[in-house]
């Protein structure tokens, strides 16, 4: 039985669309499958398109110190990622809206921002480009802010883009390159048979001697069923928007103790996010938002930008958000599963989307890795057992 394609990509977001992207331009006959929903329909849909750099306040509440020590080795590897979408932006089909207009986190008690000055100090030595400014100077950069805001962690590297229209440029991209894609298309169970993988899937039965999994939150049942232990567990968060309004809000803000993630988007809706707990519609099992939630969202932000107050909230969303024990995304060849690799991404997927799916590929591809993998590889979910 000949192969359907050089490579399979299971997953129709933005890790596999980039992915997909970039085999297709190495020149490999490239088959994407997504489930129903369409492309960028899970996570990558629901995602807020923040560019991070900073460390979250939430990994303090949640993680001991050598955990966060660990985890911001990672710093300079965002670092090249957010300077690696500038670098790719151009060679899309389409807009992005990519903006990198820096990003304040704000601290609005004293334990607040002793909190923002430990973190800040982690992330300087890591070299990233970071202060941490007074009042008065949060009050001359973003007078938006509220005037009980004591201080803020700014970092002028960080930024934004569109989610839906990212995920449609590379796929188009994908598209215009040779790659096919295939919604509709649930795997369910995959084998090895000899030199290629056989996918059982509603699409009917599908053979390529390399598969790619980056599949989101879909990835840990993926996984699972071939016995490999990756750790990887979800959650589902949701996202607010509000009506267009003129433009007031420049930066990336957050909050350094709430969850909060707000910025203006180019059409001039304002979102707010943070990682806020959403639901699962109990007639569908699909993501669905919680009015507790909105209603926590919308407080912490009127109380960080009280301009916000009048403004009508527009809309709410939900989706899933994946991660890794160690924060770290997954990418390259699975040890002793021959034709096998992982795109999977962590919570900051949408930052680390564009640089990681090159990674992926490259290694899919046998060419030389851009970046070293050693802290993404695969196998070291098995060393940590």
């Amino acid at each position: 039985m000949s192969a359907d394609a050089d490579v399979i990509v299971i997953g129709g977001g933005l890790f596999g669309c980039a992915t997909a992207y970039y085999l297709a331009a190495f020149g490999l006959d490239t088959l994407v499958l997504e489930r129903e929903g369409g492309l960028g329909a899970d996570a990558s849909g629901a995602t807020a398109g923040n560019l991070h750099l900073q460390l979250s306040p939430s990994t303090y509440a949640q993680k001991d110190e050598a955990w966060i020590r660990s985890f911001s080795d990672t710093i300079p590897f965002f670092r090249d990622c957010v300077a690696f979408w500038r670098e790719v932006v151009p060679t899309l089909p389409r807009d992005v809206e990519l903006r990198i207009t820096g990003g304040l986190m704000v601290a609005q008690t004293a334990a607040q921002l002793e909190t923002l000055q430990r973190k800040t100090a982690i992330e300087t030595a890591q070299g990233l480009d970071i202060a941490l400014l007074s009042r008065a100077e949060v009050a001359t950069l973003a007078p938006y802010l509220a005037r009980d805001v004591l201080g803020a962690a700014w970092c002028p590297g960080e930024g934004m883009a569109n989610p839906m229209l990212s995920v449609a440029a590379f796929a188009d991209g994908a598209r215009r390159a040779g790659a096919r894609f295939r919604t509709g298309a649930n795997v369910r169970a995959m084998t090895r048979d000899g030199s290629h993988w056989e996918l059982d899937s509603s699409a009917g039965l599908l053979r390529a001697p390399r598969v790619v999994v980056a599949a989101g939150h879909g990835s840990a049942a993926l996984t699972d069923a071939l016995g490999l232990s990756l750790g990887l567990t979800s959650r589902v968060i949701q996202m607010a928007a509000s009506e267009p309004c003129a433009p007031f809000v420049p930066h990336l803000v957050y909050h350094a103790e709430q969850r909060m993630t707000l910025k203006q988007t180019a059409n001039g809706n304002v979102l707010m996010g943070g990682g806020w707990s959403a639901s699962l519609d109990g007639r569908f099992g699909r993501p669905a938002a919680l009015r507790e939630s909105i209603e926590g969202a919308l407080g912490v932000a009127v109380a960080v930008v009280p301009s916000l107050a009048p403004v009508n909230l527009l809309r709410t969303w939900a989706g899933y958000n994946v991660y890794t024990p160690d924060g770290r995304p997954y990418l390259g060849a699975v040890p002793g599963r021959d034709g096998l690799f992982l795109a999977i991404c962590n919570t900051y997927g949408f930052t680390l989307g564009p640089l990681c799916a090159l990674l992926a590929a490259e290694a899919v591809a046998g060419r030389k890795p851009s970046h070293d993998l050693a802290a993404f590889a695969p196998g070291r979910a098995s060393a940590r057992q």
